[in-house]
Formats: structure tokens, sequence, C-alpha cells
């Protein structure tokens, strides 16, 4: 053995030894010298590799997992953890595709198929995802993790049989008794039977790192309290689980950040004139695009339904086509709204064309006539949009103002800094208010092609109200719009908070829900009450 050899072994069995006493800094160290020695170490490349993975280096880890791939080709552990990598970067095809290989590798490998299965569960790919978690199920009976994933699949496209089936199994193999009544409590709840899953949830003992469950506990028994009337106890639930959802998934997210992208609109365009901005005329004008705006809970997944009845239109629902968007004008205008004034031709322009491919990602029917773009939230940009297209139309979902509170504070959204406002009563209201300050300023300074729909209106006046808006858009009414719900049972793409809604006959129940839990809205009234008067409420 040269000399070069006994260092490179010595410098490795030290490597080894700092790894093991989980000095990271110095092991790294150590392996990098190793490196400059000679790179073609596959031990080497891959511990460095699992280093910068484990240290959120992902970029990082890259490299050195492909290189010890080249050296060590049927190592399925380097395929495995490239995954891993790919997946924590969201390039979820190469994700799936070292996955697939760690597969052919090792045709047994429940984990393998789990991160699949989990990759397609979260792009919300159903099928996949339920094919994958089902084999890994298959190579391993009692994998809880699998179990986790595959019921919360069957909870969120709504398929009540397979939730059963598939918790049948699990009582069979799964020793762990209070995750089971967990999974119950939500099995009974969504049948309805909500005394049955109270006392399911109610006694649950769940380990602390089962977070997200006891967050699920919490946000269900509330739901269940408030369908049997004991509204106090509803309330107390919802409060609980927000709280929960704010530790566990808020700590990092400012909800003041979105406040404060509110209120500078408000104050930019206050005292905004539209004669200063530059207009232009084009050749061939574009179509105008099509926006479905509101306030979150307002009846935009019900209107989506509606719409869906005739095969003419494409809804799409909460895609981040004016996001993106927003972040090329923003990187042109520096995030000064004043340089909305003197756009160039060429600009607006490019602009218009961007908007259009960026649908057309999400565009499943390209032969629909008309496109829908669903994101209630997007109301706070009619500026930006109309500053492209002046004659967009827009439809104004419109709720009672307390109804749509209470049910954004009762309902789980994926937070961020929009969505975490609604983890109390009286930051949902306080951004209601804003909103709709925002929007008044819009009205006054712009000639909006708006058509208003309201809520209430849908449910008890349903086939005049329809028709208003199917003229509104040049749309044929017709009896198969009665039967929406009927169409709706078919679609497993509708959030869980609106699905019960959507795919029932209309009814009651939702309208003054708020008058259930009339002694929580005491302190946000002065929030609210202007815009009830202003939208021809009543309290």
């Amino acid at each position: 053995m040269n000399d070069t050899a006994i260092n490179i072994k010595s410098l490795l069995l030290n490597a080894y030894a700092a790894l093991k006493e989980k000095k990271y800094s110095e092991g790294q160290n150590l392996l990098e010298k190793i490196l400059h020695i000679n790179p073609n170490i596959y031990e080497v490349n891959y511990n460095l590799a699992v280093l910068n993975l484990q240290s959120g280096n992902f970029d990082a880890s890259i490299p050195f997992f492909e290189k010890a791939k080249k050296l060590n080709p049927n190592s399925s552990q380097v395929y495995f953890n490239l995954a891993l990598a790919f997946n924590k970067k969201k390039e979820r095809n190469l994700a799936i595709k070292n996955f697939e290989k760690v597969i052919e590798l090792e045709p047994e490998n429940a984990m393998a198929f789990f991160n699949i299965g989990t990759i397609y569960n979260d792009i919300l790919n159903t099928n996949k995802a339920e094919e994958y978690l089902i084999k890994s199920l298959d190579l391993k009976p009692n994998f809880v993790l699998a179990y986790n994933n595959l019921f919360n699949l069957y909870d969120r496209s709504n398929q009540l049989e397979k939730y059963g089936k598939l918790l049948d199994k699990a009582q069979k193999v799964l020793a762990e008794k209070d995750l089971l009544n967990f999974y119950s409590g939500i099995h009974q709840y969504k049948k309805k039977n909500y005394k049955i899953a109270i006392d399911k949830l109610e006694n649950l003992n769940l380990n602390e790192n089962n977070f997200i469950q006891n967050i699920n506990k919490f946000g269900i028994l509330a739901k269940c309290y408030d369908q049997i009337e004991n509204f106090d106890k509803a309330f107390l639930n919802f409060k609980v689980n927000n709280n929960l959802v704010s530790k566990y998934h808020g700590k990092n997210i400012d909800e003041n950040i979105y406040i404060k992208y509110v209120t500078q609109r408000i104050e930019f365009f206050q005292d905004f004139k539209i004669s200063r901005w530059k207009q232009y005329s084009f050749k061939k004008e574009l179509l105008n695009p099509i926006f479905l705006v509101g306030f979150p809970r307002s009846g935009t997944t019900l209107l989506d339904t509606i719409f869906r009845t005739n095969s003419d239109v494409e809804v799409i629902e909460e895609k981040p086509i004016l996001k993106n968007f927003l972040i090329k004008l923003e990187k042109e205008t520096k995030n000064d709204f004043n340089q909305l004034d003197n756009l160039s031709q060429r600009f607006i322009e490019e602009m218009k064309h961007f908007y259009f491919q960026e649908r057309e990602q999400y565009q499943k029917d390209k032969k629909a006539k008309i496109v829908i773009d669903k994101l209630p939230l997007n109301i706070i940009h009619i500026a930006e949009i109309l500053r492209f297209f002046p004659n967009a139309k827009f439809i104004f979902a419109l709720r009672h103002p307390y109804d749509s509170v209470l049910s954004c504070f009762m309902q789980q959204f994926e937070l961020n800094p929009a969505m975490k406002n609604f983890l109390t009563l009286e930051s949902s209201a306080h951004l209601y208010d804003l909103v709709m300050k925002l929007w008044e300023i819009y009205s006054e300074i712009f000639s909006i092609n708006f058509h208003f729909i309201k809520y209430e209106d849908v449910v008890t006046n349903f086939e005049k109200t329809t028709q208003e808006i199917f003229k509104y858009l040049g749309l044929n009414w017709s009896d198969k719009t009665k039967d929406f719900y009927i169409t709706a049972k078919d679609r497993i793409d509708i959030s869980t908070p609106s699905y019960n809604q959507v795919t029932s006959p209309l009814y009651l129940k939702s309208i003054n829900r708020w008058k259930n839990y009339e002694e929580q809205f005491k302190n946000v009234r002065k929030n609210l009450d202007k815009w009830v008067n202003q939208f021809n409420y009543k309290i």
C-alpha cells in the first residue's frame, strides 16, 4: 500500500469516527480533504452528499449523489437519497424517476413505493398516489405512514367507501388504537354519525408528535359539535384547532405581510386617477380574461360547480396564474405602483401573451369557449389586471360578511400570509374590512365590467340568479344546471371544506349561520357592519 492510499485510509477512518460522534463539520472537512486527493471514491462522495442533504443544502448534495451514482450504479441507497434531494427541491419528476430506479433494484422496497405515492398525493394525482400507496401496504402491511397518507387521500378525494374498507383493513393489523380511533372518528363524521365521532375523538390520547392528527382531531370535533348545535363547544374546539395550526404550521409565517400588501394598495389607489395611465390601441386585441373573485368562503366553489354543467366552460381552480403574472410585473416595476403609468406598449403586449401562456398550462379543455380564472383574493389585484386587460370580466361572489368571516375562521386552509389571518375571528374580520375597502376604491376609480352574485340568491332563487350570470357570460342555461350537485359528485378535486355543500341539493342552513355564534361577533362588528349595510344585508 503506497503513502497516498495509507493517507486516504487514515483520513477516512478519522472522518467516520467524527461522524459517529456527531462531529459533522469535522467529518465533512476530512471527507473534502480526501476528495482533493482522489475524487473517485464512492464512500466519500456518498457521505458528502448525505451530509449536505441532512443540513438542507440540497443543491450541493446533488452533484455528490450523481458522482456516487456513476461510481456505483447499482447502489439503491444513492438513488433513494438523490430522490429525496430532488423532492426537497420540488423537482418531483426527477424524484419519481430516482425512486423508480430504487424499485428496479429492490422490487420490494416499500419505502420507495410510499414516497412515490406521497409525491403523487402532494400534486393531487389521486389515482397514481393510490396505486403506489396500496403497493407499499402490500409489501409492508403494518406501515403506519402509508395508512396515514392513504386515509388522507380518501378523505381529501371524498371516497367514503374506500375509506371504510381501509379502516377495516387497518384494524386487523395495526396496534395503534388511538390512531385507529382517530381515523374511525373521521369516518363517522363523514357518515354524519356526529355523536359517535365525538365519542371516538374526545378521549383520544395522541402522542404530541402526531401533531397533524391532534390538529385534525379538534377540527373534526368542532364540526361535529356544530352539527349537533352545541355551539359553545364547537367554537372552543375551533379556537384550539386554530391555535395548534398556528403553533405547528404558522410559526414562520407572518400574516401581517398580507395586511401590509392590501394596505399599500388602499393607500396608493385612494388618490389615484386613471387618466394618468398611458393608453394604447392594439391591432389584434386578445380575448378578455374572466375572473371569479370575492372574499374566501363566499360561494365561489358552488359557482365553479354550477358553471361546469355547461360543456363550453372550463373553470381553472385556484392556480398561480395571476401570481406568476404579477411576479413578472413586479420585476419590471420594482413594486412601485407609479411605474404602472408609463409601461411601454411592447411590455403590455408581452404581458398579455404571458398571462394566456400561464393560463394554458392549467387548462385541460383546450376547446373551451369560456375559461374562468377562479381565485377569490385576486380581487385585490383588479387594478393590475385592468392595466393590461381594461375590458376583463369579473364575477364577484358575495355572501353575508358575518357568514363569510365565520366560515373562514372555521376552515383549515393551507397556510400562507393571507390564510393565516383566518386563524382568529378578529383578524378574519379585519382582513375582510381591508379587502372590501380596496374593492370600494377600485369600483370608484375604474369602470369595472363585473357581475355581483350573492350566495343567498343562488340558494333561495336558483333559476333566476343562475340564468342572469349565464347571460352575463354569454352562455345558454339548461335544466342540467339545476342538477349541478349530481355532476359534482364525480369530481374528486374539490377541496374538502366545500365538498359536502356542492355535492348536495341546495339548503338554507348556511344562510345566517353566524347567528349561532352571535356572542363571539361582539368584538368584530366594527369591521363588518358597514359592509353588512352596504351590501344590503341585515344583522
